[in-house]
């Protein structure tokens, strides 16, 4: 009687249908890791402005909340090297300007560089950088960003909401 050593070819392919069938499977989940790592690091960043947003708040409140404020906190766009100004409600309004409101998409880049400071995503107002900056009307911004546009920050002056669409 003979020993036999070693695996059958069925054997040898039923090991190649069942690991075939386990890639199937375990593949979409690693292919759709980018999109969420996309997702977080919106979410992120948006919850960085939000915050950014909320402490100016504050600071205008301790202030004694005198409404509208020009020069309000000093330098604060690392971009522009200019002071950050707020409107009547004490929300960040703009930093170039002297109107004290935001109305533009040049406002909402210099209150995203004021807040966020150095090291902060590149925004432009095209789609050269990582995040698009759009005015909206009513005091109202959009940050798209631009590995997926369905990704979005948008920010509210008249009542310092920060929405992330993820």
């Amino acid at each position: 009687m003979r020993a036999e050593r070693g695996f059958t070819l069925i054997e040898l392919v039923m090991v190649i249908v069942i690991l075939g069938v386990l890639a199937a499977t375990a593949l979409p989940r690693f292919a759709n890791l980018s999109a969420d790592a996309q997702k977080s690091v919106v979410a992120a960043t948006g919850g960085a402005l939000k915050t950014g947003v909320n402490l100016i708040h504050l600071k205008w409140l301790a202030a004694g909340a005198t409404g509208a404020i020009q020069n309000f906190i000093a330098a604060a766009d690392s971009v522009t090297g200019q002071d950050l100004s707020v409107n009547s409600s004490g929300w960040p309004a703009d930093s170039r300007g002297t109107s004290l409101t935001l109305n533009s998409t040049n406002d909402c880049i210099d209150i995203w560089n004021a807040i966020l400071a150095a090291g902060a995503p590149e925004i432009a107002s095209n789609t050269s950088a990582e995040y698009q900056a759009t005015y909206n009307g009513s005091n109202n911004c959009t940050y798209t960003y631009q590995r997926d546009t369905n990704l979005t920050i948008t920010y509210d002056s008249n009542s310092g909401d920060v929405d992330v669409n993820s």
